[in-house]
């Protein structure tokens, strides 16, 4: 079965692309080096880690047994 990227949605980078900024992400490389290594630009690397960030963000506050509530 193919695996689907929610983040992806309506993205302008291909797959492959997507999985080497996830390489390099989960290898804490800097966006700028992503972005050099990759040949995307580092506004479009940038926009892609935050993406990421906030849907780690979110599993996270799903998977808390803490409401964050006070």
């Amino acid at each position: 079965m193919a695996k689907s990227y929610t983040v992806l949605k309506r993205a302008r980078i291909s797959t492959k692309k997507f999985r080497e900024i996830l390489k390099y992400f989960s290898l804490d490389i800097e966006a700028t080096k992503v972005a050099q290594l990759t040949g995307l630009n580092r506004n479009t690397v940038n926009k892609y880690l935050l993406l990421v960030r906030k849907r780690i963000a979110k599993e996270c506050e799903m998977e808390s047994p803490i409401s964050g509530d006070i």
